[in-house]
């Protein structure tokens, strides 16, 4: 079923690709209660991020980092529209735009504007990963996770969607627990 020369930017037709197995399944599973804490984090201290001057470590501006990094795929697939790179664009200028806000109003770098707006897409990032590594775990979405919401839908109105290669490690997983298993 697996096609083995595929990149990132592939949607195949419903049925070509293999739906996760029971390790998949569960890394899936794990990813997705990851992104959903993390999002539960963010909603639940933002006022105490602005109030300290969000990011305070390393660990932190490396999830800005990785979830800028994510907005593309995020879009591109979960969504299914070829945005490029516009909603990283967008992201930076909006992240401009609340920098000098702050620097209008003498605020440190990460003042009160650049905090609510990064906490505002991230939310948006690391929440539509969650619920879709939930999802692609409760429902078996062959490929990437991020097609979830579409396969749940095509599911609950008959309806057919593009499956999705997996640009990240999902699809090495699914491919070594097929060959574990034989399947």
């Amino acid at each position: 079923m697996e096609a083995n020369n595929q990149t990132e930017h592939d949607f195949v037709k419903p049925g070509t690709l293999s739906p996760p197995g029971p390790i998949g399944r569960l890394v899936r599973l794990g990813l997705g209660v990851i992104c959903i804490d993390l999002v539960i984090q963010i909603v639940d201290d933002v006022p105490g991020m602005i109030q300290r001057w969000w990011p305070i470590n390393l660990v932190s501006i490396c999830t800005v980092i990785l979830g800028f990094y994510l907005l593309k795929p995020v879009i591109d697939i979960g969504i299914s529209k070829k945005a490029k790179r516009w909603p990283q664009f967008f992201v930076g200028f909006i992240s401009l735009a609340a920098s000098l806000y702050d620097a209008v109003n003498q605020q440190p770098f990460f003042g009160a504007g650049l905090t609510a707006s990064t906490m505002l897409w991230m939310t948006y990032v690391y929440g539509h990963l969650g619920v879709s590594f939930l999802l692609s775990a409760a429902i078996k979405t062959p490929g990437c996770e991020m097609r979830a919401i579409p396969h749940l839908w095509s599911k609950l109105t008959g309806s057919s969607t593009l499956e999705h290669y997996c640009p990240g490690p999902l699809s090495p997983i699914d491919t070594w627990e097929r060959k574990l298993f034989h399947k």
